[in-house]
């Protein structure tokens, strides 16, 4: 995924040492920033980065973005300053930056304190995303059509009601996508590396799966024609030793197979799921 978490820290980065887009707009709590996409007949993308907090992401029947971030007082930690007698502390809350290029709209926050802030983003039916955090409790989309790609360190993906593709990595949380429709030409991934995978596709799906969980089991209701996997490879290094891979994932098509689609976990359960 390009949105990579050294992509995230450097974002934000950028977005501190106030690094210009073309039409930046700076906000504080609460305040709703509208953003207007360059050419608004043609999907625009969105791509917002975060450090800290949470980010929902709800598709409306709409033209521009509406960006608002809520919360935001920071996480006390031990190495903070204790409060000198007589005085009383007051909390900054998260700022966020917002820039919009070539049919993108970026946003940014402009803060590395941990806080408990939540970005809420509004955007057209036909959007795509871009989307990553470090240390957010959840990643969250409805009602949003497009190519859709997220990465979280440590938090939650929760997709409902998507349409077109979706890439969505987590090492740290729960992976809980339900797709309405997908594009009948695009691969797809859904990794965790401690939470469960459970995904929902549309029950006239055309694909071949890849699954795996070393320490769970899969589980689905669709009528996977099972295949042999990949036979064992065997290597030689340059002194001599061996190594022998086996892959232990289970591959498998669905009314006829298709493009890949990967399920995966190391720590979880892998739930795959027939929706209408």
């Amino acid at each position: 995924m390009k949105g990579s978490m050294r992509q995230i820290v450097c974002a934000a980065l950028v977005g501190l040492l106030g690094a210009g887009f073309a039409g930046t707009a700076r906000a504080q709590q609460s305040d709703e920033q509208i953003v207007p996409f360059s050419d608004p007949s043609r999907p625009g993308k969105v791509e917002a980065q975060l450090l800290h907090g949470s980010i929902t992401v709800r598709g409306e029947n709409r033209r521009d973005v509406a960006v608002v971030m809520r919360g935001g007082p920071p996480v006390r930690e031990r190495n903070d300053r204790p409060v000198p007698p007589g005085m009383k502390r007051l909390n900054q809350t998260a700022g966020f930056e917002i820039s919009e290029e070539r049919n993108e709209i970026k946003i940014e926050a402009s803060s590395f304190r941990p806080s408990n802030a939540s970005l809420e983003i509004r955007v057209p039916l036909r959007t795509n995303l871009e989307l990553g955090s470090v240390n957010g409790q959840t990643i969250t989309v409805e009602n949003v059509e497009g190519e859709i790609e997220i990465e979280s360190l440590n938090g939650s993906v929760t997709l409902t009601n998507v349409a077109g593709s979706v890439l969505a990595n987590t090492q740290n949380g729960p992976i809980t996508v339900t797709l309405s429709r997908v594009m009948a030409d695009k691969a797809m991934a859904f990794t965790s590396f401690n939470g469960k995978v459970d995904v929902t596709l549309p029950a006239s799906i055309k694909a071949t799966f890849k699954m795996r969980s070393d320490n769970g089991d899969i589980f689905t209701d669709f009528d996977v024609q099972l295949q042999q996997a990949p036979a064992a490879r065997s290597t030689r290094s340059r002194n001599g030793n061996t190594k022998i891979e086996v892959n232990r994932a289970v591959y498998g098509t669905v009314n006829g197979g298709g493009p890949e689609i990967e399920l995966r976990s190391f720590n979880g359960t892998i739930y795959l799921r027939k929706g209408q």
